[in-house]
């Protein structure tokens, strides 16, 4: 079992449970100058271009931000989702000379999925339209110059930048908050780049709110990342796709990283806020004992009862109203706690264990700060109020950041973490960017051809919540009540070990050519489910539920 880190300055755990009340009422209100609250962001988004016609593309602006809608179905019935990105003029189509020169070739180069962070949105990744001020975008083509590790602050402004070589990737901004018109409570609320918990939204046994579940997670897969390959010059495989994201986008990164890591080559964190449980995630093992505990006979099973009660629909005046909305997004820390751990990075570690002689198949690079004012501390007076509203969310990431590590290191990940100097802001943090392009860049295929991409795997570990999805090209659906981990091991072409509840379907893939009894698609019963969902992340011991392993033989 891992424990977090806790600084004397961190929040503390209650009963291995966070303490949101001590959270809400203390450390989010002590900040005097807080960022772009929910409430007045979703009345400053700049003008976007409406969705395409069905059936036609985007005019794709090269060389400047540029601000585009597209149409989506899972954050709201129809509505206009908007995204800004960053096309750099050497992804630029490239025109065909001879008898068909006014066609136009579309290079296909990669792309950078940038998340924002709490009560932020897609300005705080790239600016506004008609610009190209954003420090990713100055990442692509300059640097700060040799020697700024020792005072980063001095360099957050591009413009003291040198010039380095070409990093040209298509940057990508969404907007993760709920929409005008849309799914959720209210407009304005913080995604947390995750599907929703469904108990919560009509027709759920909790209901708060009288729309389905927004679901950004999702979103970003099934409709971003395919709007993008269609519109822009982007390539169609995860060998050209990265995912970053900044605090709240952190967390989103490595959520959708872990979750799906079959969809990304790199993902990547600042300061990520990676755990909301702030407690302890008992680690997933070597899972070897053939009969677990569970009921000898099917049992009824019952949902606990949310605690939390009814959440604000409005968005609230600073940074607390972005972290209470995690009770509708997830629900409540107690019941539903297994749907918490569902969504959580450290929870989700194992997932990276995916390879191919060797070679891990996703790349992983993050950093946090070591919660010194340094501007302040070295006499800057104007940094002062940046510092001091700024300091607590250094304080709460970070350990959150070190857990993190412990997670990777734990199931044996390879991964590079950093920690640099400063707090929670940009001026501490503009100046690594170009760090993180560049590990990211030499793990995607470019458009003139080189890089590096990550293999996709012949053996990979993954552990879900979900009773219906697929992994590195294997499907799975669970027949099961409770919320809970389906936990697999060494899965390959050869066999698999699964562990948890219920019966389990899966579908292996056509690239494998095995399957059971000569057929691809089986079945395995796990046995019967507890009476409630897993509670304290008890899935995670080899106990919990049944291991069954099946070796898989070449279909006739």
């Amino acid at each position: 079992m891992r424990w977090i880190a806790v600084s004397a300055r961190a929040p503390r755990r209650l009963g291995g449970i966070v303490a949101v009340g001590a959270l809400i009422g203390g450390v989010f209100t002590t900040s005097a100058a807080l960022p772009i609250s929910t409430a007045d962001a979703t009345n400053q988004f700049p003008t976007c271009a409406a969705p395409p016609a069905q059936g036609t593309t985007i005019k794709v602006t090269v060389g400047t931000v540029a601000c585009q809608e597209l149409t989506t179905h899972l954050l709201g019935n129809g509505i206009p989702a908007p995204f800004e990105y960053y096309v750099p003029p050497q992804c630029a189509p490239a025109p065909v000379v001879g008898p068909k020169a006014r066609h136009r070739v579309a290079v296909k180069c990669p792309t950078m999925y940038l998340l924002h962070g709490f009560g932020g949105n897609y300005t705080e990744m790239l600016g506004n339209p008609g610009t190209t001020s954003s420090a990713w975008i100055a990442s692509e083509a300059s640097q700060p110059p040799p020697g700024f590790k020792a005072d980063p602050w001095n360099y957050q402004d591009p413009s003291t930048w040198i010039k380095a070589s070409a990093l040209p990737m298509i940057l990508v901004a969404p907007l993760g908050q709920t929409l005008p018109g849309g799914y959720g409570p209210s407009p304005g609320l913080d995604s947390y780049w995750l599907n929703w918990n469904p108990r919560y939204a009509l027709g759920g046994d909790a209901q708060r709110y009288d729309t389905p579940p927004p679901e950004f997670e999702s979103f970003i897969l099934d409709e971003l990342v395919p709007f993008v390959q269609n519109n822009l010059p982007a390539g169609t495989s995860r060998d050209y796709r990265a995912i970053a994201g900044v605090s709240l986008g952190g967390y989103g990164s490595f959520d959708l990283g872990l979750q799906h890591p079959d969809e990304w080559s790199t993902m990547e964190a600042v300061s990520g806020a990676f755990n909301f449980l702030f407690a302890p995630a008992p680690e997933p093992g070597d899972v070897t004992l053939p009969v677990g505990v569970q009921p000898p006979v099917p049992v009824t099973y019952e949902q606990l009862p949310s605690e939390t009660g009814p959440v604000t629909s409005a968005p609230l005046p600073s940074q607390v109203g972005t972290f209470t909305t995690a009770l509708n997004a997830l629900g409540d820390p107690v019941a539903d706690q297994a749907y918490f751990r569902g969504n959580m990075p450290p929870d989700l570690a194992m997932n990276a264990q995916a390879s191919a002689s060797s070679a891990q198949s996703i790349g992983i690079d993050f950093f946090s700060n070591d919660m010194i004012p340094m501007q302040t501390i070295t006499g800057d007076t104007g940094a002062l109020s940046n510092d001091v509203s700024s300091e607590p969310f250094e304080n709460i990431v970070f350990p959150m950041n070190v857990d993190m590590v412990t997670a990777f290191t734990e199931e044996g990940v390879t991964n590079t973490y950093a920690l640099h100097q400063g707090n929670h802001q940009d001026s501490y943090r503009n100046a690594w960017f170009r760090g993180l392009e560049e590990y990211a860049y030499t793990r995607l295929l470019h458009a003139g051809g080189g890089g590096n991409p990550p293999p996709a795997p012949t053996v990979f570990n993954y552990r879900s919540i979900s009773t219906d999805f697929s992994i590195w090209g294997w499907q799975f659906q669970v027949d099961r009540q409770p919320v809970e981990f389906l936990t697999l091991t060494s899965v390959s072409c050869q066999e698999l070990t699964l562990q948890g509840t219920g019966v389990v379907t899966v579908a292996v893939p056509k690239s494998c050519a095995t399957g059971v009894d000569g057929k691809p698609v089986f079945t395995v019963n796990l046995g019967s489910s507890q009476a409630t969902s897993d509670p304290a992340g008890l899935g995670a011991n080899p106990a919990y539920g049944r291991t069954i392993t099946v070796t898989l033989t070449a279909l006739q």
